[in-house]
């Protein structure tokens, strides 16, 4: 009341001065003018559900000067000032709803900028504002036919931007996402037991961009059905997985990269590594393991400033060869031979690769040869794939001892 009060007050006072062509408003003699904060009105143009939750008292008004860029002063929007006294000039004034942060829960970031001017001896009216969501909210649904089979380990872990959040089957809350103006992509990494059996669907979405929200739903397949007598699911069951996006209300199917896990887990009547169609014991129940000592190897792994990329190899007879295989969006056959390297090669016989390999941090030739235990750190490596840009890259390790037994692993690495 307070504040309509006053606004009235300054409508009325400026009428009376406009009628006055010959009188001007009282000077300080300092070249300043007055900036009318009261006649703000800030909406937000986005989801009416979250809008019912935000709070407007708590968003934060800040005056920026447009020509340095240093901030003049900051509060609440329930604490700023009616009337606040400028030097003379442009300023940007911005309304946020508080700070942006790379991945949190239920935490939308709106946020609104308007240029304004203040003249000597004048009142400048700011008016309306209209704050826009400028991150990415995502959340995850499961189907009751679902839920009912799976497992309390069950996770979607999406990343996106810089951030990842890990939606347990139970999450109701929505995750909120720091993105780039453009080239963003989500990544959905499902992994979990599904009546009993262990399952992985890796997902990618592009064209992720703010102010959208982005909706993963899991589902059995059509074709699944339920077995009466036992009141489980067939063992050949399988997850779906849809993504949706709403964009001011409109709603649009997303079509889907799904990546297929070079390491399934074996499903029922399966030897381990056994595929529908391989020959029995075309593939050796105890081969070498590969593993990742700071993170689950199969998860994808954003590139950051802090990420470990340790690799272990462990196996229970010597080895014989350790292929990497690079399957990449922007590591190019061009880029990598510009650094020394190939698409394919066999670190226990690297040939002319020996020195760019050993320099990148892998163990070569004697050091891969007749060892039950290995491991390289080709964290620096990662600093290569930043300077290619965004783009997501397969490391395909395949390792094999002499008694002819191989297991692979993909580690994936995303630079955002």
């Amino acid at each position: 009341m307070k504040k309509v009060l006053y606004s009235f007050i300054i409508i009325c006072l400026s009428v009376a001065l406009a009628s006055c062509h010959n009188e001007k408003f009282p000077t300080d003699g300092n070249s300043t003018g007055k900036v009318d904060l009261s006649t703000i009105n800030v909406s937000c143009d986005y989801d009416v559900e979250v809008l019912r939750s935000t709070n407007i008292d708590n968003f934060i008004v800040t005056i920026i000067e447009k020509s340095s860029n240093n901030t003049i002063n900051q509060w609440s929007y329930s604490k700023m000032p009616e009337v606040y006294t400028l030097t003379a000039g442009s300023y940007i004034l911005k309304i946020e709803s508080g700070s942006l942060q790379d991945a949190a829960w239920d935490s939308p970031y709106y946020v609104a900028e308007k240029e304004f001017q203040v003249n000597v001896d004048k009142i400048t009216a700011i008016g309306d504002m209209v704050c826009v969501l400028k991150n990415v909210k995502v959340t995850v649904e499961f189907s009751q036919e679902l839920l009912a089979v799976l497992g309390n380990d069950v996770k979607v872990n999406i990343a996106l931007g810089k951030g990842q959040l890990d939606f347990k089957k139970d999450e109701t809350r929505a995750g909120y996402f720091a993105v780039e103006e453009v080239n963003n992509r989500l990544y959905a990494y499902f992994s979990g037991s599904v009546d009993g059996y262990v399952d992985e669907i890796y997902n990618e979405y592009d064209d992720v961009k703010a102010g959208q929200w982005r909706i993963l739903r899991y589902s059995l397949k059509q074709n699944d059905t339920p077995n009466v007598e036992n009141g489980s699911f067939v063992a050949d069951l399988s997850v779906d997985v849809s993504c949706n996006v709403v964009e001011k209300d409109v709603q649009v199917d997303v079509n889907e990269d799904v990546i297929e896990d070079p390491n399934p887990e074996p499903q029922p009547g399966e030897e381990p590594g056994e595929n529908p169609g391989d020959q029995p014991g075309d593939e050796p129940a105890n081969g070498p393991v590969i593993k990742a000592t700071t993170f689950n190897i199969k998860e994808p792994q954003i590139i950051t400033p802090d990420l470990i990329i340790q690799v272990v190899v462990t196996s229970e007879q010597p080895l014989t060869a350790l292929v990497v295989d690079i399957d990449s969006e922007t590591l190019t056959p061009a880029e990598l031979e510009s650094v020394g390297l190939a698409a394919h090669f066999d670190l226990a016989n690297p040939g002319d690769l020996r020195g760019s390999l050993e320099g990148l941090g892998f163990p070569v030739a004697e050091n891969v040869v007749g060892k039950q235990e290995l491991s390289f750190d080709i964290t620096p490596f990662a600093g290569l794939l930043a300077i290619l840009g965004s783009g997501s890259h397969n490391f395909i390790l395949t390792a094999t001892d002499n008694a002819g037994n191989s297991s692979t692993e993909t580690l994936t690495l995303i630079v955002q």
